[in-house]
């Protein structure tokens, strides 16, 4: 498996290596969202610095996009982190105004685990409110 999940305190980082497919992003997501952990996150770290390539392009922004959506009316308080220094990566952390994306969760691209650690430190706690399930 091309990605390991490390649980922190309020967080979890996932860590990619070698190649990593679309199928194998998305799941990384469900993953997380599946977790018994996930009501409590505050911030959402994919370092994909140290991959050798991937296939993670607009096919899977769909996919990427329905999982955010989710996200957003079960726990609108997390920081979305993206460690990546590839140019096709970063419209996933800053998606265009156009993009399924937009407007879904508060995400940002870093190019070190370092800048995005001081970053999200300074950030105060989102308290967006959970969406209400009606009967």
């Amino acid at each position: 498996m091309p990605y390991s999940t490390a649980w922190e305190p309020r967080g979890v980082c996932t860590h990619f290596s070698g190649f990593v497919t679309a199928d194998e992003y998305v799941r990384s997501a469900e993953d997380i969202c599946a977790h018994a952990r996930f009501d409590g996150l505050r911030f959402v770290i994919k370092d994909l610095l140290a991959i050798t390539g991937h296939s993670i392009d607009l096919h899977a922004l769909e996919r990427i996009a329905a999982i955010r959506y989710g996200v957003r009316f079960t726990n609108p308080n997390i920081y979305l982190l993206l460690l990546t220094t590839d140019p096709q990566l970063v419209p996933f952390a800053h998606p265009e105004r156009t993009s399924f994306l937009h407007g879904l969760c508060k995400s940002h691209a870093f190019a070190s685990a370092e800048a995005a650690r001081r970053w999200l430190a300074e950030q105060p706690a989102l308290t967006g409110l959970r969406a209400e399930i009606r009967h």
